[in-house]
């Protein structure tokens, strides 16, 4: 059972490192989109592109894995707004 332990743990390692590449292309594109909100003067929140990101992370999820998903990326998009608000110098 320990070895199995391990062998799940190993594969937790690799999914979060392909998690850690993934986020950070993500800030860049963040970084990207708020410049370009910078510049047309547009606000950070838009509900309809929040609903959007919801629906498309739910589809064919339910149980734990619909619960953990949806709460994960409700930090994801909470902490893309914090930093577009920071790049616009806006609280």
């Amino acid at each position: 059972m320990k070895l199995k332990l391990d062998e799940l743990r190993k594969l937790i390692d690799e999914v979060d490192n392909e998690l850690k590449k993934n986020l950070s292309a993500r800030v860049n594109l963040i970084e990207a989109v708020a410049e370009i909100k910078k510049y047309l003067g547009s606000s950070t929140f838009d509900a309809k592109r929040e609903e959007e990101i919801f629906n498309r992370i739910s589809d064919k999820l339910e149980g734990n894995k619909l619960h953990y998903i949806q709460n994960v990326f409700e930090r994801i998009i909470d902490e893309s707004r914090s930093l577009q608000r920071k790049i616009l110098g806006r609280k």
